[in-house]
């Protein structure tokens, strides 16, 4: 079952500050809509928190245009709603602050009971392309449902037009729809269908077939094979299955003096090994003469900026910068209370005051950092990104593309190239409907002197994978770096 909303990895590093709790209601109830009151106070409880403590709120929309959407929000206000439909409304306000760690969740209550009931759903994973969609994953018995084939239509409506109103529902940083289209793709993209379009136990689908000319199927859902239990496992055997699966190192066939390491994700948990595993690394590269060495950061979504800036002290020779700053328009927000179960993102020790009355993040991954003096790589360098870049690792990419000279090779970056809000970031639970705010504290920017406004890190070399790459997980890009790079 697939759930109506992902939390993604990165947007979760320090929990700063939680909001004053409000009494949860027991269980979750269908039926139940709030008053127009309620519906109010909680729309004016969220203006508040964003207007007052969202370090870049008009980075990406001019104050008078969000100013124009948080009034269409407001005046549609008028009648007593449900969940779903209230937080179609918050979270289509949200995305249009263009900013992949600020959004809206359905309440916890919502949520648990969402998981319990049973759903049909959309029997495909899906590709996007230029905003055309394809095939990737057939689940149903059709057999014409074959990877690669583009779908024109679901139940009549045109993909052109699903495709838009699903992305209206995806926050995501700038202007472009990489990250969005990264979340459809991950097998997301039937869980945001229904918020437009009814679930249905069969769905009759347009595909354009073989031949080019239009089809129409009516694919049965496959029911799901059973899978097998896992085999028992030690706990010094988990943990290191779970850090093969964050990060791992290979030596592709036929290209000598080539290292590929692959970076899925910066854990938070996992600062000191990774500090460890970086150490061992760029030591195996120098014993085995790696002439080049390809850092791939696609699909990762970020993490903790830390990891990220102890690697570059083995890829950058001189005194660098991963984030130039870290800011926050405010300290402690007027409508949250300190907790204290969890460190605060405004305690003293770990912000400053500015003289303008902004606060500045203190960490060891802001500001000027220095290599690791006699670990400098000297080979090439090359960087591998898609839209699921994000967060610190298109972070990571831009920095380090504005400091020493590589090559990006992907697809743009889903997040953007001058940064992002981020850092630390609280959930603030709505008082009377209970859905949550995330809510990034600061705005962080890169080492990139002229990022390109609202978009992403844009590849040196594009490669884009095809619907059959995907579906048969083809990496379109490692076995031809030697061409691509000829090039």
């Amino acid at each position: 079952m697939k759930l109506l909303l992902t939390l993604i990895s990165c947007l979760i590093s320090s929990w700063g500050a939680a909001a004053q709790p409000a009494p949860v209601a027991a269980a979750y109830d269908s039926a139940q809509r709030y008053s127009v009151a309620q519906l109010r106070a909680d729309f004016a409880y969220l203006r508040r928190a964003l207007e007052e403590a969202h370090p870049a709120l008009y980075w990406y929309t001019p104050k008078d245009s969000l100013d124009q959407a948080f009034a269409r929000t407001a005046a549609a206000l008028t009648h007593p709603m449900g969940e779903p439909e209230y937080w179609r409304l918050l979270q289509a306000l949200a995305v249009r602050v263009h900013c992949g760690h600020t959004r809206v969740q359905h309440s916890a209550a919502y949520r648990a009971w969402f998981r319990r009931q049973p759903q049909p759903y959309l029997p495909f994973i899906v590709a996007v392309r230029q905003s055309r969609l394809f095939i990737t994953e057939n689940q149903s018995t059709a057999t014409a449902l074959r990877p690669g084939t583009e779908l024109l239509a679901i139940d009549g409506h045109p993909t052109a037009e699903v495709l838009s109103r699903l992305r209206s529902l995806i926050s995501g940083d700038g202007y472009g729809t990489a990250f969005q289209d990264r979340e459809l793709e991950a097998g997301f993209f039937d869980a945001y269908y229904w918020n437009f379009y009814p679930a249905k136990s069969l769905y009759p689908l347009l595909v354009r077939d073989s031949t080019g000319r239009p089809q129409l199927l009516t694919p049965q859902p496959r029911p799901a094979a059973p899978r097998p239990a896992p085999a028992p496992r030690t706990a010094a055997q988990e943990r290191a299955r779970q850090l093969a699966r964050l990060r791992e190192v290979g030596y592709p066939a036929g290209q000598p003096g080539t290292a590929v390491l692959r970076i899925r994700e910066f854990s938070y948990d996992e600062l000191e090994d990774y500090k460890q595993f970086h150490s061992q690394l760029f030591a195996e590269l120098k014993q085995r003469r790696i002439r080049r060495l390809v850092l791939d950061l696609r699909s990762n979504g970020g993490g903790n900026l830390e990891i990220a800036a102890d690697l570059l002290k083995y890829l950058v020779r001189h005194d660098f910068y991963l984030t130039t700053s870290a800011l926050a328009p405010v300290g402690l927000p007027s409508f949250m209370q300190p907790d204290s179960t969890r460190p605060a993102y405004f305690d003293t020790t770990r912000v400053r005051r500015l003289p303008g009355g902004r606060w500045a993040k203190v960490s060891s991954s802001i500001g000027r950092l220095r290599p690791y003096r006699g670990r400098y790589f000297r080979g090439q360098v090359v960087v591998l990104v898609d839209g699921g870049t994000f967060s610190a690792a298109s972070n990571l990419a831009a920095s380090l593309r504005a400091q020493r000279r590589i090559t990006v090779i992907g697809q743009e970056t889903g997040g953007g190239e001058a940064g992002c809000s981020g850092s630390t970031i609280s959930e603030l639970e709505l008082p009377a409907t209970h859905l949550v705010l995330q809510l990034p504290h600061f705005q962080i920017l890169s080492a990139c002197r002229h990022p390109q406004p609202g978009r992403g890190v844009r590849p040196d070399i594009e490669v884009v994978p095809t619907p059959r790459q995907v579906a048969t997980h083809t990496d379109a890009i490692v076995p031809q770096l030697p061409v691509l790079l000829a090039r």
